[in-house]
């Protein structure tokens, strides 16, 4: 990743202002409220989940809608400030402990939780090779379930960005295929069982559930 973007993350003003975003701006509430509908279903097909770990937590957006649905969760991220501004607004309830790590390397052994979320980060890693990597870590540490964020190569979002860039010289977006994803889940002993769009206009983000095959 960027530098640049690396240090605005890891900073006080970056962690603050990623909180601000999702509290005052209108796209982002919608954004929100449209993952929120999404997780219902998810965890419609999951039932009521053991043990997650939430990586990266951010500011402990979606805190809540992991404890409704796993008995215990544990948040994890790679920006102290982050994971501090995180701690000081919910850490005094004693429900979730917190650790520090990178998505694509955890500290974790393997298939240690019942299920391993990352939103929101797969579309910010620049190499292709990394993206790639950061589903097997998620894969290797789910002992049930994965449930992460990817940019899907063949949204309309992208296509479009793809069309326009000879003119305006926009860097290409850092997606996935739904194609690939499915194949990473089943190098690893994974299969899809759905990966629904955000929204089918208005963005290229998919949520993508992995359940592992039995015996794998």
């Amino acid at each position: 990743m960027d530098p640049k973007v690396l240090a605005r993350y890891n900073s006080v003003e970056g962690a603050d202002s990623y909180r601000a975003e999702y509290e005052t701006k209108l796209h982002r509430k919608l954004s929100h409220k449209l993952e929120r509908k999404l997780f219902q279903k998810l965890f419609a097909r999951t039932k009521k989940i053991g043990s997650l770990v939430d990586i990266p937590c951010g500011r402990g957006r979606l805190r809540e809608i992991f404890l409704e649905n796993a008995e215990r969760v544990v948040e994890g991220d790679w920006s102290f400030h982050m994971l501090e501004g995180n701690r000081r607004d919910y850490g005094g309830d004693g429900r979730t402990p917190y650790f520090r790590a990178s998505a694509l390397h955890l500290p974790l052994a393997d298939r240690s939780f019942d299920c391993v979320a990352s939103i929101r980060l797969n579309h910010h890693i620049d190499d292709v090779e990394e993206r790639e990597q950061h589903v097997r870590e998620l894969l290797r540490v789910a002992d049930r379930y994965v449930i992460f964020t990817f940019f899907s190569f063949h949204s309309l979002k992208n296509l479009w960005r793809r069309a326009r860039r000879p003119f305006n010289g926009k860097r290409p977006k850092r997606t996935l295929s739904l194609r690939r994803v499915r194949e990473l889940g089943e190098e690893n002993g994974f299969r899809l069982l759905m990966a629904p769009t955000l929204s089918k206009l208005g963005s290229g983000h998919r949520f993508a559930l992995l359940e592992r095959v039995e015996n794998s």
